[in-house]
């Protein structure tokens, strides 16, 4: 199996590529130490909150199955009570995020009918102006 892994040189496997190997086995290793540290935690957690809950349980090799089933019973409402309440939440954000969208539609509405009015004020002063310009060159061309 050695062999496949790494190749031959004079002095025997290239030291560099065994270097990297271990390296890597090294890593996977406390990548599993971590894991398992970190699954342990979650189960000190769950504990935890199990027995905050009033579930109190030890898992022995004669009741693990009935404690995985209670376990994933309480988790499920857990999740299930979890999606409802975030569902409620996003429910209200929507609803504030409507509520302020329509006021800002409202606002740009009112804002275009002034700016139109605006406008049209200017464009009718142009045309007096426009006028008074016509009127002046007439008579001071005559």
């Amino acid at each position: 199996m050695a062999n496949e892994l790494f190749s031959m040189q004079q002095e025997g496997y290239n030291t560099e590529e065994v270097d990297n190997y271990i390296n890597m086995l090294q890593q996977e290793y406390r990548n599993a130490i971590a894991w398992g540290e970190e699954m342990e935690a979650k189960l000190n957690e769950l504990e935890t909150s199990l027995k905050e809950k009033g579930m109190y349980f030890t898992l022995q090799p004669d009741n693990k199955d009935e404690v995985v089933a209670s376990v994933f019973m309480q988790l499920t409402e857990t999740v299930n009570q979890t999606k409802a309440a975030a569902q409620e939440k996003a429910e209200e954000i929507l609803a504030h995020a409507n509520e302020k969208s329509r006021g800002i539609v409202r606002q740009a509405m009112e804002n275009s009918v002034q700016i139109r009015t605006e406008n049209n004020m200017i464009m009718d002063n142009l045309r007096s102006i426009k006028d008074m310009i016509e009127v002046v060159l007439e008579k001071g061309i005559q």
